[in-house]
């Protein structure tokens, strides 16, 4: 079954090789429910599961973007990830959240969508509610991966906590570039932690100092205001 030179199952947790106890998940197609968004981690989104996988695992489109018929558009969760919620998520933790493609932000609500789209939505039990007592609290400060260029580790606050879910904001960055990870996450690491194994911390980035504005003098050279 195995050449030699594969990994076996046994260096693996059962979370990564999934479990015959959540073959029986709940989840079905067409239900709804709210996710990051894999190629935006700062945005939480509407997201529709598209299939059922064996072992746990089910496939789901974030509704933001345009339908793609191969599927191209689907990403892989386990039913017990920590980056997939309710829906009803975001609008009990104040978070934002990124309707689908031609609905406006603001007026987006979920009744009217799910009547629209004749969807219903994941029963909150077949969530992930599991918090571990992390101890993480909003303003520490942390190293941690660009998840959209890991082999970039970056000075970073924790910017929000929701329960065991992180927002991290990079020092020095607009909000936009904030990711999404959860507090058990392999991309974040105390301060230090660069030093420690000798990986580059990339630091905030350096603002250059304006330069003063010049004007021309009357004799006709340029006098620098300061």
């Amino acid at each position: 079954m195995f050449d030699d030179d594969d990994a076996t199952e046994d260096l693996f947790t059962p979370f990564q090789i999934g479990s015959l106890e959540h073959s029986q998940s709940g989840f079905c197609i067409g239900m709804k429910l709210e996710a990051i968004d894999p190629l935006n981690l700062s945005s939480i989104c509407v997201a529709t599961i598209m299939d059922v996988l064996n072992y746990g695992y089910i496939m789901i489109r974030i509704d933001t973007y345009d339908s793609d018929v191969t599927g191209a558009d689907w990403f892989c969760y386990h039913v017990k990830s920590p980056c997939i919620f309710p829906v009803g998520f975001c609008e009990k933790y104040n978070i934002p959240l990124t309707p689908p493609r031609g609905y406006d932000q603001t007026s987006f609500n979920w009744p009217t969508y799910l009547q629209q789209t004749n969807n219903r939505p994941a029963d909150p039990s077949l969530f992930n509610t599991y918090v571990p007592l992390h101890g993480f609290v909003p303003g520490m400060k942390i190293e941690a991966a660009d998840l959209m260029d890991p082999r970039l580790v970056c000075v970073a606050t924790v910017a929000k906590v929701v329960g065991r879910l992180l927002k991290v904001h990079f020092d020095g960055w607009e909000e936009e570039y904030d990711q999404w990870l959860d507090c058990e996450s392999s991309d974040i690491y105390p301060v230090g932690w660069c030093q420690s194994v000798g990986h580059k911390l990339e630091g905030p980035p350096v603002v250059p100092k304006p330069t003063a504005p010049a004007i021309k003098s009357p004799k006709g050279g340029f006098l620098y205001l300061k």
